[in-house]
């Protein structure tokens, strides 16, 4: 099993370099970054990870860019994965994005992970002059968008949301032989689908190791259909992590679903289940964004 971590909600340098390295030197997989722009003040009750639809983050919660800050984590450490979990297809210029994850896997000699996803606030989208109704239509085509650059020598296409032809793109990603490995992020048989045809790692996010498991038939189908190896296509799991046995106290923010929150024992069973099912990925945020907090959660998980 590999484990990874979201960088907590910190803008101080200092802090996040100490965070980084932290997770670099227990050992772990990866260092994951989010992606919100902007955050509409009014509440919303449409977030799908939690039972009344209220998003877990406060208007006012500092909202680094996501490439930015992979930027920077990049220059503190030297051997961890990097990773947007997950960053708005739709938000951005394709051409762009493409362009923003190829040059930081050539600059950390192929340590780039892109999470994708299709996103889910209506606000943020119009904020950002962004196509909400077909974000899923863009969220294909720039995905078939991102391996033609990242693979051809000259490239074209012709979608619905977005077309091209006849550009170079250099320097291309340092990943082989497909370019960066995309994870498809989100819970649904639309997301698994999108998995299937574009990506290699279903990235769910707030789901249990059984909702996990009543997937499985579903992703065996689709790789069926689309003719992939099942043995191509991996599944990470995404969750908060809080240990309620080492002395850090849980608050009263809203928690998302299937927030792994508990003792030691019932957590480490946790973590053999979804290695039975077949997860080969576990990566966690935090309840806490005290950075001496977030370390000590990763210590515990380290040492058990």
């Amino acid at each position: 099993m590999e484990y990874g971590f979201v960088l907590p909600k910190l803008t101080d340098g200092e802090s996040l370099s100490k965070f980084a390295k932290a997770v670099e030197e227990f050992g772990f997989h990866s260092i994951w970054a989010a992606d919100h722009i902007v955050q509409p003040v009014e509440e919303t009750n449409l977030y799908p990870y939690t039972d009344d639809g209220r998003f877990t983050a406060s208007a006012e919660d500092p909202q680094l860019d996501a490439f930015t800050l992979l930027s920077f984590v990049a220059s503190q450490t030297s051997r961890i994965k990097l990773g947007t979990s997950v960053v708005i297809l739709p938000y951005r210029n394709p051409v762009v994005q493409a362009k923003m994850f190829s040059s930081l896997d050539v600059l950390t000699n192929g340590r780039v992970i892109c999470g994708v996803g299709v996103g889910w606030w209506k606000e943020e989208f119009e904020a950002l002059d962004a196509p909400f109704i077909n974000r899923g239509l863009a969220t294909d085509e720039y995905l078939q968008i991102f391996r033609i650059l990242w693979n051809s020598r000259i490239s074209e296409f012709k979608g619905e949301t977005y077309q091209f032809s006849g550009i170079a793109f250099f320097p291309k990603p340092v990943q082989k032989p497909d370019g960066i490995p995309i994870w498809v992020g989100g819970h649904t048989r639309r997301a698994v689908r999108r998995t299937v045809k574009y990506g290699d790692v279903w990235h769910p996010t707030r789901l249990s190791p059984t909702q996990i498991e009543s997937m499985l038939p579903y992703i065996k189908d689709q790789c069926e259909k689309f003719d992939r190896n099942i043995n191509e296509i991996s599944i990470s799991l995404k969750r908060t992590l809080h240990f309620t046995d080492i002395g850090i106290e849980t608050n009263s923010k809203l928690r998302s679903q299937a927030a792994l929150i508990d003792s030691t024992p019932v957590i480490t069973e946790d973590i053999k289940r979804c290695e039975q099912l077949g997860i080969s990925q576990l990566t966690f945020d935090f309840q806490t964004s005290e950075l001496d907090e977030c370390i000590r959660i990763m210590e515990h998980l380290a040492d058990i």
